[in-house]
C-alpha cells in the first residue's frame, strides 16, 4: 500500500509535458491506454518480472513529485534472454487524433540450433510487449516453405537433400494488471537435411523436409502496481 498524496504537476496528469513522438505512416493503431491507465502506469508502478529479468525501483509514487525519473530504468536476466523496462509516458497522433502511450516494455528471446540428418537447424523466437501501435515487418511475413537441395548441373542435378526457411510475426492485445499491451511474437527458422553418400558412392534415402522447433512461449510477464 502507498501513502495517498495530491500533486498539481503539469495540469496534464503527470509532473512533466509528455513528449510527442512521431509515428511511421505505416503504423497500425491497437490496444492504446486510457489517459487514466497511462497515468496509473507511470505513477503506480512498482515491479516488472519478465522471467529471469526483474526491475523494481523501490520509490514510492508521491517521491515522483520531486524527481520524475526515480521509477525509469531497466533490468536484463542474466543471459539477456530475458529483459524489462519502464520508461516515460508520451504522446502521439494518428488520423488526427491523440492517444497515450505507457513506457512499460517487457522482452524475451531465444534460439534452438540442432543437427538432424547430416545438417542444420536453426529457431529463433522473439517476444515484446510494449504500447499502443506496431509495425507489420514485410520480411516477416514468409509461410514455411521447403526445396529440394541440389548437387551438380540439369539435367544432371541429383537430389541430395531438403532446405526450408519460415519468418513470421503476429500481434495480439493483452491486459497485464489493468494496463494495456501489444504481445509481438516473431519466429525465424532456417534448416537443411542431406542424404548420406555410402562407401559405394550410391546416394541413401533423401531425408524429409525439416520443420521448426521454436523456444517454448515464456508466458505472460507480470506487473504489480501500487495501490492506495
Amino acid at each position: 500500500m502507498a501513502q495517498s498524496f495530491t500533486a498539481l504537476g503539469k495540469g496534464n496528469g503527470f509532473p512533466f509535458c509528455l513528449t510527442e513522438v512521431d509515428v511511421p505512416d505505416d503504423a497500425i493503431l491497437s490496444n492504446a491506454p486510457t489517459l487514466e491507465q497511462t497515468m496509473n502506469a507511470y505513477w503506480n508502478f512498482k515491479r516488472a518480472t519478465f522471467g529471469g529479468a526483474t526491475f523494481e525501483p523501490g520509490n514510492e509514487p508521491k517521491d515522483l513529485i520531486c524527481d520524475e525519473t526515480l521509477n525509469i530504468g531497466s533490468a536484463s536476466s542474466y543471459n539477456n534472454e530475458f529483459s524489462v523496462s519502464n520508461n516515460f509516458p508520451s504522446i502521439f497522433f494518428l488520423g488526427g487524433n491523440k492517444y497515450y502511450r505507457h513506457g512499460i516494455t517487457m522482452s524475451f528471446s531465444d534460439s534452438k540450433v540442432t543437427n538432424e540428418n547430416n545438417g542444420l537447424q536453426g529457431s529463433s523466437s522473439l517476444v515484446n510487449y510494449f504500447s499502443s501501435y506496431y509495425v507489420v515487418t514485410p520480411d516477416f511475413s514468409e509461410p514455411l516453405t521447403c526445396i529440394d537441395a541440389t548437387f551438380g548441373e540439369p539435367p544432371n542435378a541429383e537430389v541430395i537433400g531438403k532446405e526450408a526457411s519460415e519468418k513470421t510475426q503476429n500481434f495480439s492485445n493483452v491486459t497485464i494488471s489493468g494496463i494495456p499491451f501489444i504481445k509481438r511474437v516473431v519466429h525465424e527458422f532456417a534448416g537443411d537435411v542431406y542424404a548420406v553418400r555410402g562407401s559405394d558412392g550410391k546416394l541413401g534415402p533423401v531425408p524429409g523436409c525439416p520443420s521448426p522447433d521454436y523456444p517454448a512461449d515464456p508466458g505472460t510477464p507480470t506487473l504489480n502496481l501500487h495501490t492506495y
